[in-house]
């Protein structure tokens, strides 16, 4: 789990029959595909920034369309978190490639490794300085003070 929540994963291409329902998915349509997902009233669900991108969980599949349920609002009770979303359809005919995310073992282990290494260096530099004794102030030396020059300036007289 959280390494689906601090991005150590990847997409990897997929038959849309492999599949199973409440798997993530990202699926890359035709211009059909997207004028369809637009004229149900769901434009907000698609990224258009390079390619016309659908991402969300799989839901089912009927002979023509697939069904993909995209985040759209995050409810929070007490410490219970529900993400509530919005299905959409997709004609299947119109989806240029389906890809499903996979763990990443390379970055989950980078991701790992990192963690550990920041902890063993907070732990060595905490144990370092706290073997390491304070430093020696040298006593105030009242008679060193006044041999420093005053200078006193007197206004409005």
């Amino acid at each position: 789990m959280l390494s689906t929540a601090t991005g150590c994963f990847n997409y990897v291409p997929t038959e849309i029959g492999a599949v199973p329902p409440g798997e993530s998915v990202r699926l890359y349509l035709t211009r059909a595909g997207v004028d369809a997902i637009n004229e149900a009233g769901n434009e907000e669900a698609l990224s258009t920034v390079f390619e016309p991108v659908l991402s969300g969980e799989f839901v089912r599949r009927t002979d023509a369309d697939l069904y993909v349920r995209i985040p759209t609002v995050r409810r929070q009770v007490g410490f219970h978190t529900d993400q509530l979303g919005q299905d959409i359809r997709v004609p299947a005919g119109e989806i240029v490639q389906i890809e499903r995310q996979e763990i990443s073992k390379a970055k989950t282990g980078l991701l790992v490794g990192g963690a550990a290494a920041a902890i063993t260096g907070l732990v060595v530099f905490i144990l370092n300085d706290a073997r390491q004794p304070d430093p020696i102030v040298p006593p105030f030396d009242p008679v060193e003070d006044r041999r420093r020059p005053v200078i006193i300036l007197r206004f409005g007289h």
